[in-house]
């Protein structure tokens, strides 16, 4: 009698992408295959990601620790607070006030008039950081622009000291909260790239120290230089020079 082998969907998916990674780096991008290649490229790497999300996901509730991460540093305690808005860029900008915020329709959004929570960390006339409601590592905060950029696709090279201040905010971040994995440089700094990203408001995560994260996080959804994930020096470097941030065509 033969036996059929019972295997889960979800370690199909697994085994998928664990095949995938390797070719997903600018010396395989999508851009260099045909049409319909690239067409199947994109839907297995989406696939395959997709399934890193769903196999790990944390049980617990979204602002609580959980088995994914030992929670060991001081987590802000979660508050709905307005965020005074950035200082007017010039005369036609929005007047202050909730009305600042009424563009924005992402959860970023909702965080920054104060209709949703969140557990703050630090905050300047232009930026927001809070920790992650899913964290990956002990310190995961995320770096955010109280003006909306939707994605690093939107920036410009004007932006750069925006992105700057950003980067500074999140080594600020590891000083006070990691400061052993900032001196031995066991962090990440990176932003996620459309259509991998989550929310549609730029934000930069902040992970530490890479080393007790999950190796499916910390060498797969984190990793920067792969098709879905870019290093904030990288973004800095670009927009110093002029470029676009990424160095792919935005698909969607």
């Amino acid at each position: 009698m033969k036996m059929k082998m019972k295997t889960k969907p979800p370690m199909l998916l697994l085994l998928s992408a664990a095949l995938l990674l390797p070719f997903c780096n600018r010396s395989f991008t999508a851009m260099a295959m045909p049409p319909s290649t690239r067409t199947r490229f994109l839907g297995a790497t989406i696939g395959g990601l997709a399934s890193f999300q769903f196999l790990f996901k944390s049980p617990a509730g979204e602002n609580d620790c959980n088995s994914v991460v030992d929670c060991t540093g001081m987590i802000p305690p979660a508050t709905c607070i307005y965020h005074q808005p950035p200082p007017p860029i010039d005369n036609d900008s929005m007047a202050a006030g909730k009305s600042y915020y009424s563009d924005n329709p992402s959860v970023f959004g909702r965080i920054l008039d104060g209709s949703s929570p969140s557990r703050n960390y630090k905050e300047t006339s232009d930026l927001l950081a809070f920790r992650d409601r899913s964290p990956k590592a002990e310190l995961h905060a995320l770096v955010i622009p109280k003006r909306y950029i939707p994605t690093v696709y939107s920036l410009l090279p004007e932006d750069v000291h925006l992105v700057q201040d950003m980067r500074q905010m999140g080594l600020d971040l590891l000083k006070e909260q990691q400061p052993q994995a900032l001196a031995t440089k066991d962090y990440i700094l990176c932003f996620h790239i459309p259509p991998f990203n989550s929310v549609d408001h730029l934000h930069l995560h902040v992970l530490a120290p890479a080393s007790k994260m999950n190796v499916m996080y910390r060498a797969g959804k984190y990793k920067c230089g792969s098709r879905w994930c870019i290093s904030d020096l990288e973004v800095i470097e670009r927009l110093q020079e002029g470029l676009v941030a990424v160095p792919y065509t935005q698909f969607f």
